[in-house]
């Protein structure tokens, strides 16, 4: 399983994978091989280069915001979804100068909506992209012009890969 997390405000890349032994994970580039014990719920002990670690996961209410204390460590960790990744991407995007759009999750371009040099308002597709059997529109999170556009019709992404740059159109004063 693929993620990206949100740890101490920083986006990091997160992948876990079932072994017959336990888990290989994958945080921000690094590799863990883990054997993992549960001891209730939210609590487990992981095992890990002669090591045992307690780490404990408290989920704040319904949101996708988790507590996560290993040893005397606590850390705020967000699993991003590509909704959320979306949703966080278009808040933090910056409306004067550029705007980067970039693939929330792994998936294929199925169409190319737009050429470099077209005009574009917030809020429309760029591309159409297949990811778990759904087609979703990339959009634009402002109105400019499409300077770069980094993938081409069939090709694929991986989760953060640069789909398009728009950028602002300079009002005359």
């Amino acid at each position: 399983m693929q993620y990206k997390a949100l740890i101490l405000g920083e986006t990091v890349d997160v992948t876990f994978e079932r072994t017959t032994t336990g888990i290989e994970a994958v945080v921000g580039g690094r590799k863990y091989s883990l054997e993992v014990s549960p001891v209730k719920p939210g609590i487990f002990l992981l095992h890990w280069d002669s090591r045992i670690i307690e780490v404990s996961v408290l989920q704040e209410g319904n949101s996708s915001v988790s507590t996560v204390s290993i040893e005397a460590q606590r850390l705020s960790v967000e699993l991003l979804d590509g909704r959320r990744l979306l949703q966080r991407m278009v808040r933090n995007s910056d409306h004067s100068g550029t705007s980067e759009i970039r693939s929330p999750m792994p998936g294929k371009i199925v169409r190319v909506l737009l050429t470099v040099g077209a005009d574009v308002v917030a809020g429309q597709g760029i591309v159409v992209m297949e990811a778990m059997k759904m087609q979703n529109e990339m959009k634009s999170s402002m109105s400019g012009r499409i300077r770069k556009i980094e993938v081409v019709e069939g090709g694929t992404v991986r989760s953060g890969d640069l789909i398009a740059v728009v950028e602002a159109i300079p009002t005359s004063q």
